[in-house]
């Protein structure tokens, strides 16, 4: 089904590759996704989903040297991965990747950083890791394609590959058992969409917080010899004929290409704590807020015009619960009209029952387009004779300086500004650290306050 022998070509590329390969752009992205990942492991450790998680790694994973964010003692690397995986899912402000519509921090992270506590390894390890998994799972996620996201969340499904890759690295997997840990990966790949409702929103969490778990386990039996499939990408009974119809240009983009660039560079990082697909039409308030403020209480009506295929994922028309809210555009819509914000902190729920902001989500209509040629069509009609204004934004990532004043600003509710500053220190010298013990402590230190929920 896919290039020939396309896992087996991953493997061999995952095991050869090494910190002095990676180009000192790509190091700067491995760093900048770290510190991404700690701001949101940080803010979901406040959250009911890492209570809940952290009971259960206590009962089942037991003490280990692999950390917990935001709690202590740490636990085994199976169990800090998991726990990892499900708190940085929660406040959607992980970074994603355009090419793939998925969230590769939130699943390779927690595993590489796991077992390189585990293992002892190096700053540089951790990043070479990180480069790994990244490029791993886009290719996965995109050859799986539009076919496979119309039921499967690729977090999930192919994040368990990506965080496989990232833990073969770690534990200096050849070429064989590489291969092993992959096939060991694709048949624990799980995650459904229908996990995305007001009734299973934990659920989500759980794919993130399985895709680590599951790549750890994949590359600790792999190198104990234990065996999977060797052809579990391409195989005729495989992971992309069962779960996805791609095309034959889609599975050439699976090998082709590696390390030209690496896949990580073209990372996106959210400027907004809510999901992806919200953000041309948030920028587009914001834009008119910082142009015209006056105008915005002047707007009669929104007509937002979108893909069905991208539609479904934040039409929630009436959000009851923080995570509701966070994947209906409406209500960030009107959240960044009347606040000029959509934080984490934002999403408490005095702004869910705000009846301004109810009455502006109201202005708002939804509009499902097959053909729909660009991701947002906004069209805003106001009052008073003012000529309406028609947009196709187009949202850009924020350059990898301003993710360090996001963190800042994300974690300031939270932390004391020194330890965030140490925190930003720890990641700017990951790349000549011998030991991540500073980075460890840090990052199971307790938040001193809470984010409203």
């Amino acid at each position: 089904m896919s290039p020939p022998a396309a896992t087996r070509f991953l493997a061999r590329r995952i095991a050869a590759l090494t910190f002095g390969r990676l180009p000192r752009r790509v190091v700067d992205h491995a760093k900048a996704c770290l510190l991404d990942w700690i701001g949101s492991a940080v803010c979901g450790s406040t959250s009911p989903t890492a209570a809940i998680a952290l009971s259960c790694v206590r009962r089942m994973a037991g003490k280990g040297p692999a950390t917990l964010v935001g709690a202590s003692p740490g636990a085994s690397p199976f169990g800090a991965a998991f726990y990892n995986g499900a708190v940085a899912a929660v406040d959607e402000i992980d970074d994603v990747h355009e090419d793939a519509s998925l969230h590769p921090g939130i699943v390779v992270i927690p595993a590489a950083l796991a077992l390189a506590e585990d293992r002892g390894a190096s700053g540089q390890d951790l990043l070479t890791a990180v480069v790994a998994g990244y490029d791993v799972v886009v290719r996965i996620a995109r050859a799986a394609g539009a076919s496979h996201y119309a039921y499967w969340h690729t977090t999930g499904t192919c994040g368990t590959f990506g965080a496989a890759a990232a833990a073969g690295s770690i534990l200096g997997l050849d070429a064989s058992a590489m291969t092993l840990a992959l096939g060991l990966a694709g048949t624990q790949a799980a995650g459904l969409w229908e996990s995305l409702n007001d009734a299973a929103t934990m659920a989500k969490h759980l794919h993130s917080a399985k895709a680590a778990s599951s790549g750890v386990l994949a590359a600790l039996l792999a190198r104990e010899g234990f065996q999977g499939s060797p052809t579990i990408l391409e195989g005729k009974k495989g992971f992309l004929a069962a779960s996805s119809q791609a095309t034959p240009e889609d599975l050439k983009r699976l090998t082709a290409g590696f390390g030209q660039p690496f896949l990580i560079t073209r990372n996106f990082f959210k400027r907004y704590a809510c999901c992806r697909a919200n953000f041309e039409g948030v920028e587009v308030i914001e834009r008119l807020r910082e142009a015209d403020g006056a105008a915005l209480g002047a707007i009669r009506r929104i007509t937002v015009t979108m893909k069905p295929n991208r539609l479904w994922l934040i039409s929630v028309r009436s959000p009851t619960t923080t995570s509701d809210a966070k994947f209906s555009l409406p209500f960030c819509m009107a959240l960044m009209a009347l606040t000029g914000r959509v934080s984490p902190r934002d999403f408490a729920r005095k702004n869910l029952r705000d009846p301004a902001i109810r009455r502006f989500m109201r202005k708002i209509a939804l509009v499902a387009d097959p053909a729909c040629p660009v991701k947002s069509r906004i069209e805003i009609h106001f009052r008073g004779g003012r000529a309406p204004l028609t947009s196709e934004p187009v949202c850009r990532s924020p350059e990898l300086t301003d993710v360090g004043r996001k963190f800042v600003e994300t974690l300031t509710p939270l932390l004391p500004r020194p330890r965030i500053q140490r925190l930003l220190s720890a990641v700017d010298r990951m790349d000549q650290v011998e030991s991540l013990t500073e980075l460890s402590r840090l990052l199971a230190t307790l938040p001193t306050r809470r984010l409203p929920r």
